[in-house]
């Protein structure tokens, strides 16, 4: 196999596993807009605290679009 083929192929694989992570998005409604698509991003994830109290300490914020400007892409105050 030839490094052109190699390529093609690390291209092919690229855009199957980008493919597949928009279905998989695509699965999912989120809670704060009821757009589809996961809007959460985890910064923090459970403790072990947590996880043993059965309490949800997750940290992190939402990526919906309406909580945002699409010109500027800063986050709208007040919202």
């Amino acid at each position: 196999m030839n490094r052109k083929q190699r390529d093609r192929n690390r291209l092919n694989a690229a855009y199957v596993k980008k493919l597949a992570r928009n279905i998989e998005l695509s699965k999912h409604t989120c809670e704060n807009c009821g757009e589809p698509g996961a809007h959460w991003v985890i910064t923090k994830g459970f403790s072990l605290a947590g996880l043993l109290s059965g309490l949800d300490d997750q940290e992190g914020f939402w990526t919906c679009s309406k909580l945002y400007d699409s010109l500027t892409l800063r986050r709208l105050p007040g919202v």
